[in-house]
């Protein structure tokens, strides 16, 4: 029989019912063990624990304890396993995933505030093991895994706090488990040294009840924006900075796992390599009625430029949308939106132009300007060949490529080429950033207020043109007059949202057409979420039909 056997049988072992007992519920027994050898570590420390006692005290014997544990040490790691996975199951059990942000993140502090009050063995567990340069936890494939529940749920709260605007941005989990930590831990440690030094009116009932709220408070003002309260009603702009769809939500941690493992000094090639591989994975399936295989390249003043056309099934001469992707000038292709631009060719039964063109900071301003304006001629041009009406060719673009839409109109206009429509989807008119949007939706979501002026700089590197040059900022047009009709669609939770609104208002002070849609709930970059959000995939069917309507 084999060496189990042999210790259940041995000469130390307890009587006959306890060795059935041992039989029956040895899940037990080990958890009775770890109790009490955690008693009996946490007050005489590793090297003063006698496995003697730990087997006295659980009736048990020091064959039987090394059975199950191997030896003393192999049982001190594994009394450490226990102490962590009991404070994670907690943890687990707090279930804070739909409790707003701010109220959560408190609610975790004095939690971990509560539990090493009352688990003082734990502590000093804890203490032991630095001690011993925590050697038995790298012995342990156990307890990294467990204690990595504690980083995603603190990464859960914070990133949800950002999206609602509450949070600072440039922190991270660890970092506020560490702060927690810190202070959580001490209010332990150092009691006797404290107390001792400074007397213990702050380890009575009234006085650990202070400081279980002070660890709140002093987590939550590290980690709140600037004028934004801990304590007080939101403003009117947070108010309104909550108010996101929660269907963004959902694809917000999809996306933003996606960009998670980007590195912060990845270069601009390999933010463009993530960005088409993302683009890529997301894709939703392209409508059984849009042809995309077709491809061009036109000449113009700053090189040639590639377009992919996207044309609906449906026969005869078809209006035209040339299409500017997003992407801050600096990113994307018309493969990075092809959802957009499928779905568009379908539902209008047109032909969408989506234009490649040049970025920065390789190429800036004037070269995608140029370009664009290469790609309208040509369609012009070629018309009767790609079997789209000249009559009734409009222009667009999401974001940086509203932009360029709207800047192209304007040139088409001064050059008297005909544009029949205006699409500009969350577009950036000018560089303004003392509008109130941008305050109050500095951290995004997707889109961030920080880095904007490099951004800027890079696709027009004259800053007297960002201000004063209507191919650059369409809302210094001298005149707006005489522009085609306009869908402007803006997000509420965007910092480009009030650029949008002015443009908006300047083209109906001119007398222009403008249909406008203020995209309640949404942020910039909404059409992304067509597979999560519902309303994403409505805002671009409303503009589907607005085309319709349009360009019939």
């Amino acid at each position: 029989m084999g060496e189990g056997s042999d210790l259940l049988a041995g000469g130390e072992a307890p009587g006959d019912g306890n060795r059935r007992g041992w039989k029956q519920d040895p899940d037990g027994v080990q958890a009775n063990i770890l109790q009490v050898a955690k008693d009996v570590f946490a007050k005489d420390g590793l090297s003063g624990a006698r496995v003697d006692e730990i087997a006295r005290r659980t009736k048990t014997s020091k064959r039987m304890i090394y059975y199950y544990f191997g030896d003393k040490e192999g049982l001190f790691r594994a009394v450490l396993e226990d102490a962590y996975a009991r404070m994670r199951q907690s943890e687990n059990a707090l279930d804070l995933a739909e409790v707003p942000p701010v109220e959560a993140l408190r609610h975790l502090a004095e939690f971990t505030f509560d539990h090493h009050r009352d688990n003082t063995s734990f502590i000093r567990l804890v203490m032991i093991e630095n001690v011993h340069a925590a050697e038995h936890m790298s012995q342990s494939q156990q307890i990294a895994a467990q204690n990595s529940s504690v980083i995603q749920h603190l990464e859960d709260i914070y990133q949800r706090g950002c999206r609602l605007g509450l949070f600072r941005r440039g922190l991270s989990a660890l970092e506020l488990h560490w702060h927690i930590s810190a202070l959580c831990y001490f209010n332990v440690s150092n009691r006797a040294t404290f107390s001792r030094i400074f007397g213990d009116q702050l380890f009575g009932d009234l006085g650990q009840q202070m400081l279980r709220r002070h660890v709140g408070d002093m987590i939550l003002r590290f980690v709140m924006r600037d004028g934004v309260s801990v304590e007080e009603r939101p403003t009117r702009a947070q108010e309104d900075a909550r108010m996101i769809n929660p269907d963004i939500l959902k694809f917000l941690d999809v996306w933003e796992g996606k960009w998670s493992g980007m590195a912060p000094d990845a270069t601009g090639a390999d933010r463009r390599m993530r960005f088409e591989a993302i683009a890529r994975d997301m894709r939703l399936p392209t409508p059984d009625g849009v042809e995309t295989d077709e491809e061009h390249w036109i000449d113009s003043d700053s090189g040639p430029v590639r377009v992919r056309i996207f044309r609906s099934d449906k026969q005869g001469t078809q209006p035209a949308l040339i299409y500017m992707h997003g992407g801050g000038w600096m990113q994307g292709s018309p493969e990075t939106h092809w959802d957009i631009t499928a779905r568009l060719a379908d539902w209008v039964g047109m032909t969408v132009i989506s234009v490649d063109y040049a970025l920065a900071p390789e190429h800036p301003y004037p070269a995608a300007f140029q370009q664009c304006c290469a790609v309208l001629k040509w369609a012009h041009d070629s018309a009767a060949d790609l079997g789209i009406d000249a009559n009734r060719i409009a222009v667009g673009g999401d974001s940086a490529g509203g932009n360029l839409g709207a800047a192209l109109a304007i040139w088409a206009r001064d050059t008297n080429l005909p544009v029949a429509a205006q699409l500009l989807i969350y577009p950036a008119c000018d560089f303004d950033r003392s509008r109130p949007s941008y305050e109050e939706n500095a951290e995004g979501p997707l889109l961030k207020v920080a880095g904007m002026a490099q951004t800027n700089a890079w696709y027009c590197t004259d800053p007297e043109a960002l201000k004063s040059d209507p191919f650059v900022a369409p809302l210094a047009a001298k005149s707006h007059a005489g522009l085609p009709p306009a869908f402007i669609g803006v997000a509420q939770n965007d910092p480009l949202r009030d650029s949008g609104r002015a443009y908006a208002d300047a083209l109906r002070e001119a007398g222009v057409a403008v249909t406008s849609d203020e995209g309640k709930g949404l942020i910039h970059g909404y059409l992304r979420s067509m597979e999560y959000c519902a309303d994403a995939e409505k805002k671009l069917r409303q503009m589907a039909d607005w085309l319709s309507k349009t360009l019939a």
